[in-house]
């Protein structure tokens, strides 16, 4: 007997300025009709064949290839052989990645218009699948989330040769001085974005440009890097790794050992134990 038909469509909105509605799908005997969207969507095929037709082209996505559809662009889609279509799909607000594109441009960035609508890009798909799991948990890790809307932003702007490189200036302009007092000081605490950048009195996307040219990091890396450094120090010094997370403003131990093992290749337990043995 032949395996029942399924499909299966989950949407997910982040809780966060910084918008993103998420869909996981499976889809065995469904087609999509024609169809656009406001947003621009980018999606990674994860198994089965992802068949659709954009601009007058056909393309058949297979697992780990990436979608994208820009903003109004007419296209269907459905399963393209017969195993189940599994894919997930990121629809983005075009004003936002445009300004986050914009804080890391060579020049104005006047519109979002992607040129390519299925391609490789494995750093891309890394992007898109980790912004996939953060969005529901945005309330959580708001810096992570919106971290990783921006790298995804910076990534469609790096593949158009529109990235200026990444600069650390010595001398610091002391209104940045002043931001980078305030993060210290505030390490354990929540720290936004928009809170930093009305210390010096600018718009969010304009700040993250300049901050990023004073410290070679956006504002939501180099909050997590402090975090992390300090999180070390306490760890050197005998600090329990689950008290160390809440001192220094991670959500829990998971959250801190994340992104002390993203810098140090290690979980903090076990640079803790290398250390104090």
């Amino acid at each position: 007997m032949a395996a029942a038909q399924s499909n299966s469509f989950r949407f997910m909105q982040s809780t966060s300025d910084v918008h993103m509605t998420v869909l996981r799908a499976v889809m065995s005997d469904f087609s999509y009709v024609k169809h656009a969207h406001d947003e621009l969507a980018l999606g990674v095929t994860l198994h089965g064949i992802q068949e659709f037709s954009c601009n007058g082209q056909l393309f058949r996505s297979a697992s780990g290839d990436i979608i994208c559809f820009n903003p109004g662009e007419v296209h269907n889609g459905n399963p393209g052989d017969c195993d189940p279509l599994k894919y997930v799909m990121l629809y983005l607000e075009p004003e936002d990645i445009r300004n986050f594109m914009g804080s890391v441009a060579t020049h104005h960035v006047s519109d979002v218009w992607v040129p390519e609508t299925h391609f490789h890009d494995a750093f891309l798909r890394f992007l898109i699948l980790e912004a996939s799991q953060l969005a529901p948990n945005a309330e959580r890790f708001p810096l992570e989330y919106e971290h990783a809307v921006f790298k995804i932003a910076e990534r469609l702007a790096w593949r158009q040769g529109l990235v200026r490189p990444e600069l650390w200036l010595r001398r610091k302009d002391s209104l940045f001085v002043k931001v980078m007092d305030y993060v210290h000081e505030m390490l354990g605490e929540d720290i936004s974005v928009e809170e930093l950048s009305s210390l010096v009195h600018m718009s969010k996307f304009h700040f993250i440009r300049l901050f990023r040219t004073q410290f070679g990091l956006t504002p939501h890396q180099f909050i997590l890097n402090q975090r992390v450094n300090r999180a070390r120090e306490a760890l050197t010094k005998g600090g329990r790794p689950s008290d160390v997370a809440q001192d220094f403003g991670f959500f829990d131990g998971s959250h801190l050992n994340r992104h002390f093992k993203r810098i140090y290749g290690i979980t903090p337990k076990q640079y803790q134990v290398q250390l104090l043995k």
